[in-house]
This record gives C-alpha cells, structure tokens and sequence, in this order.
C-alpha cells in the first residue's frame, strides 16, 4: 500500500451521544464530507471535506446543530526531534542513560514483558535487533492497516530508548529493555500526523493493555478530541507522557500542557536544560534529550535531539515501575518519579526542570521499599558498542512547529 499523508483539510465532529446512525450520516451527507475513521469512544467522526477549497455551509450547520457537540480543525501535530549535524556525533553514546543512573537501576527491575509501553509515534522498525520479541501487534492510524512499519525513523528512535534491549552487544540500551513494546503509528512519512490519529491511538493503546503511553508529538492547539482521548487512558489509569515542545518558549504546547499528562523537557550531557526545551509551570521532569544514541529504522543508529528524545526516558521508567511493583497506581508512580528525581535549577519545583532531572535508581529503590541491592552484587554487564558510522540526518524542515489553525468549538 502507498503510504499516505496527512491533510490539513481534516476536521473532528463531535456528535450527540444519542444521535442515530442515520442522523449521523445525514449530517455528514449535508456537510459533505468523507469519513476516515469513527471514534466511537467519544462519538467523533473524523472527516476531510470532499472538495479541498470547501467550507461548511450555513445552512447545513445550522440544521445538523442540534446532533452536533463540536465541529474543530484536526490540527496537524508533529514530532518533536531536531536532527544532529553529523559532525557533532562523537560524545559518549550512553551519557543519558549514565546521568539518570540507569544501570545501577537495572539491578532492581529491567522490566518485565507484562508491561506494556505503547509508543505513539511513526511507527516501528519490527525487526530490529533492539526488539527481538517484544514487539506486540499494533496499528497504523495514517494507512489503516495492522503493518506500523516506520517510514521516517523518528518513532523507532523513541522506541529505542525506552525499551531497547539490554546485553545483545550492540547499539545502546533502552531503559526498560524487558518491557514489551506496543506500536501505534499516528505519525506519516513527514513525520506529522492530526490530533484525529493520535487520539485513535490513545483509544487503542488503552484497549490493548499499555500501562503507559509515549507522546513525542504536539503542536500549540489542543482539541477537544485529544482532551476526551486524555480524560480515557486517565479512567483506565493508564499514563500518558508527553514532550515538552523544542521552540524554547514557554507558549502552552499540546498535550504536555494538558492536566494528567506528564511534560518532560530535555537536558545535556551536562545536565543542564537543553536551550530548545520548552519552559512553563507545567513541566513536570525532564530526562536527557540532546544527542541522545538510540535505534533507527535503517537497522542501524543514530544520534538525536528533542524532547522526544527525553519524553521515552520518563516511559521507560515508568515501565520499570510498573514492573518492579505492578499494583502501583498511575498516581503512585508519577509520586515516586518526581519526589526522587534529582533537582535542577531553582530550589523546588521549577518552570525549567519541573520536579527535576529522573533519576532512575533512586526512584526504583523509593519503589522497592528503601530497600537497595547489596553493595557488593554486580551491575549489569554493559554491551560493547562496536563502531559503527552514524547514518547522517539531513535537516528535516518537516519538524517544525505549527501554529495553531483551530477554532475551537
């Protein structure tokens, strides 16, 4: 199948829960739009009109109001990654992984394959070395088939921090390298994607058992759809992490903004706020985002920076709890993650760092009672990171942010 992209002739109809199936489609008849999918949890169709110039007739809105809760523009979101210039490619490949302590962490809990992290994204390179058989069956919400094969590389990236394995001497490991990994693709070969196909996947994450769910997407207009989407995986207890946004603004990015979800900015490799990062009282953590080592869906690796790059960080030691201590509520772990992460910039929580930068061992220790692994056990071998060239990244002008372009309804 051709991959599709996406169109910024979308739109979100909310429709009354009590509205029949044949006033619902005479209301689509009278707009004149096509359907691309229902979302029946929140009785939205997700539409794009029928001729690329169309508006929506006075007349025809005025006599499907009374079926109708909301019509909105299906905001075109994207991933939040900035490519590295490949001259910049020679730090350590593992720094972030060392400064939130991850190995020491590993001796606690690397994961089990019960928990699920759904990663939302661009897809997923299935095969891997990374994800040898803990990639479950997932979804594509841009071609509607069960194939999320990553077309860009941005999502199997993501995936690879937060999951990708552990002592198979090669690449870098993930921070949860047990856990299984569940891909939902709502983002296109350009990487962009409408808060209709992410909140699709939201529903769908739920449905299929993600104990936590990878947003390292946005854009700076929220939806109705996507809030509804939130407020589900919220009802399940299912987390939802999302990444701050890489304009260096303090502009309210979607859906870090939103209540619930937990926003993580981006550090260096010196520990310091990431100067693209996103700022403002929502920020929750932060996590190593800037030229972070992970998998790629050439087979291969590559170095990236972005907050999405820091939000699989967050996942992966969610994942980590949620395996060390399944009855942990989505709050409980939100609680152990940032009353133990290590506190950064101003005294407290703050709109730069939030709680602060995770900490991977001390949050896993506060989970397993204050109780640590004996002093002289071993850590974790660490796999040997053979040299390899580092697929080059042309500047990817796909990535940058939209403005809003919604009236919200």
């Amino acid at each position: 199948m051709q991959a599709q992209t996406i169109s910024t002739n979308s739109y979100l109809i909310g429709f009354q829960p009590d509205a029949t199936p044949a006033e619902r489609q005479a209301v689509l008849d009278a707009l004149d739009v096509e359907v691309v999918r229902w979302l029946p949890h929140a009785n939205v169709a997700q539409v794009t009109m029928r001729q690329s110039d169309g508006v929506f007739a006075s007349s025809a809105l005025g006599a499907a109001t009374p079926f109708l809760t909301y019509i909105e523009q299906d905001v075109v979101v994207t991933g939040d990654l900035t490519p590295n210039d490949p001259a910049f490619t020679s730090l350590a490949q593992s720094y972030g992984q060392q400064i939130v302590q991850a190995p020491r962490g590993w001796n606690l809990s690397r994961g089990i394959t019960e928990t699920i992290i759904a990663i939302l994204d661009s897809g997923i390179t299935p095969d891997h070395a990374e994800f040898v058989g803990r990639v479950l069956p997932g979804y594509d919400f841009i071609n509607d088939d069960d194939e999320p094969l990553d077309d860009h590389g941005h999502g199997t990236h993501v995936a690879g921090i937060a999951a990708a394995a552990l002592n198979n001497e090669q690449g870098a490991a993930g921070i949860c390298p047990q856990c299984s990994i569940l891909p939902v693709k709502v983002l296109d070969s350009g990487n962009k994607g409408t808060w209709g196909t992410v909140a699709a996947g939201i529903y769908f994450a739920v449905d299929n058992g993600a104990r936590v769910i990878n947003l390292s997407l946005g854009a700076t207009a929220s939806s109705r759809t996507l809030e509804t989407a939130i407020h589900y995986a919220q009802e399940h207890d299912v987390l939802v992490v999302a990444s701050a946004g890489n304009a260096g603004s303090s502009t309210p990015y979607y859906p870090a903004s939103l209540p619930y979800v937990v926003a993580v900015g981006a550090t260096t490799d010196q520990d310091q706020r990431w100067l693209l990062s996103n700022t403002g009282e929502h920020i929750d953590l932060t996590a190593p985002g800037f030229r972070i080592y992970s998998a790629y869906n050439n087979l291969g690796y590559v170095n990236m920076s972005g907050t999405s790059m820091a939000a699989p960080f967050v996942t992966g030691l969610v994942g980590l709890l949620a395996s060390i201590k399944p009855t942990l509520t989505g709050a409980e772990i939100v609680d152990l993650m940032t009353a133990n992460a290590d506190d950064l910039g101003e005294a407290g929580k703050d709109i730069e760092y939030g709680f602060g930068r995770i900490n991977v061992h001390r949050t896993l220790v506060a989970a397993n009672g204050g109780v640590d692994i004996p002093e002289e056990s071993e850590e974790p071998e660490q796999p040997e990171e053979p040299e390899q060239p580092i697929s080059p990244l042309p500047h990817d002008s796909s990535a940058a942010i939209f403005l809003p372009v919604v009236a919200r309804g």
